[in-house]
């Protein structure tokens, strides 16, 4: 035993000596009271839901002077969806992370395999991590990093070719994107995103139906300006190409794509009022599609913004009313926002506040179906104020719990449904461990 223990130690020793080898875990359950998350609550005695998951995640990490390779199991479960005798488990089993990369000099590597895609502040690609499942990519990766510099990165996903049908719903058929960052100066930093989104379609006008790939494409840029305690980023994306949905051309009696044009603009200040608070405002408006210009040049384009891969629970409130599997092709948004966040020794906590507009119109349908005038609504779509606390009670596990309110509207409820008379809630409780099972 002796022995055998022996060897072992002088096998990691040599292996430190030439690379790293890191395996964590995670263990992160969830508790959930929603009541109005999501969407308005169609009545003030309608029940509210409690949900329990979890997610159970193990990696393999390790990194060699010519080489990196990644592992990462991922298990995803609500509580009770398993049965104490199991025969079948309901879960949600998958590898996360699988990956292989290539050093092939300094400055220059290939990533291959299932990846997270975190760029900029998420708003376009990012990997989603509080959904317990998360988001990653099947790509490869072409990255140039030099220090001090310029760093250019190149990403190719093809998961099916134009030919073929793709089943795979909401997912992409084909995908490439490139993406430059720069520190132009010691406070100003500038970002550049350019994607080719291609997603499965039906060739149109086509009497047998014949599959094919539909593409559109955002550029745009992020800026971030930090000077003292102050720091101001913008972001400006622009959505173009072609949407699956859509017109009829009376003209020549035929079936087009419509066209897209969509754009996103943000603007995020953040001050460091002292070594534990900081506070933030901003104004984010995504563009959307009127519901009262009738005109047929209107109509044969879609200016609804979608920001396609990003960590959308992280913008426009944390219920989740906007962008997160929704409000797609709608009316768009105007967010105004104040944030405030708190951190001292073992505790955080913080709020956020935000002002909710729709972008474009929204047709007064009570109007519309009494008199047939098209007319708009008020923009005012609600207030949502998000809260949470959380403790640090070790380096690797914290224990953190929030509560959120949507003060909805008339607007909001002819989007979305519900009753003026409900109240919108949403509580969670949330613990987070992270353990280091070998780092070396």
């Amino acid at each position: 035993m002796k022995k055998t223990t022996l060897i072992i130690l002088v096998l990691l020793s040599t292996v430190a000596l030439n690379a790293q080898l890191l395996i964590n875990a995670e263990y992160r359950p969830r508790v959930e009271f929603l009541h109005g998350y999501k969407s308005p609550m169609m009545g003030q005695g309608e029940m509210f839901s409690l949900v329990t998951s979890q997610r159970a995640r193990l990696g393999f990490f390790y990194t060699a002077p010519k080489y990196k390779v990644g592992f990462q199991l991922q298990d995803v479960r609500a509580w009770g969806s398993t049965s104490q005798l199991v025969a079948t488990d309901g879960a949600f089993t998958t590898v996360h992370q699988a990956w292989g990369e290539i050093l092939l000099n300094e400055n220059l590597a290939v990533k291959l395999g299932r990846q997270e895609l975190v760029y900029d502040d998420s708003r376009i690609l990012g990997n989603v991590d509080w959904a317990q499942q998360a988001r990653s990519h099947d790509l490869a990766l072409l990255k140039y990093e030099k220090k001090d510099a310029f760093k250019l990165h190149f990403g190719v996903a093809v998961n099916q070719v134009q030919t073929i049908n793709y089943p795979v719903a909401g997912n992409y058929k084909s995908m490439q994107f490139i993406w430059f960052n720069k520190k132009i100066s010691d406070n100003y930093t500038l970002s550049v995103l350019a994607l080719n989104n291609g997603v499965n379609d039906t060739m149109l006008n086509n009497q047998n139906a014949a599959p094919m790939t539909t593409f559109s494409q955002i550029i745009g840029q992020r800026s971030v300006y930090k000077t003292g305690k102050l720091t101001v980023g913008l972001n400006f994306y622009y959505q173009m190409g072609n949407d699956k949905s859509v017109y009829f051309d009376n003209a020549d009696n035929l079936n087009y794509h419509k066209k897209m044009s969509a754009y996103n603009v943000r603007l995020d200040l953040g001050y460091k009022i002292n070594e534990n608070l900081k506070a933030g405002v901003g104004f984010e408006m995504l563009s959307g599609q009127s519901q009262t210009d009738t005109t047929a040049d209107y109509g044969q384009g879609n200016h609804a913004f979608t920001p396609l891969y990003g960590t959308n629970h992280k913008f426009n409130g944390w219920m989740d009313y906007f962008y997160v599997g929704n409000h797609i092709n709608s009316v768009g948004l105007n967010d105004i926002f104040l944030t405030l966040d708190y951190s001292k020794n073992k505790l955080i906590a913080g709020a956020q506040f935000h002002y909710f507009m729709a972008a474009a119109d929204v047709r007064d349908m009570k109007e519309f179906n009494a008199t047939g005038d098209i007319k708009a609504m008020s923009a005012n779509l609600g207030m949502e104020l998000d809260t949470y606390v959380g403790y640090k009670f070790d380096k690797k596990v914290l224990f953190k719990a929030g509560v959120s309110g949507m003060f909805d509207s008339e607007t909001m409820r002819a989007l979305k449904g519900g009753d003026g008379g409900a109240s919108n809630y949403w509580g969670w409780m949330m613990v987070v461990i992270k353990p280091d099972f070998l780092n070396m």
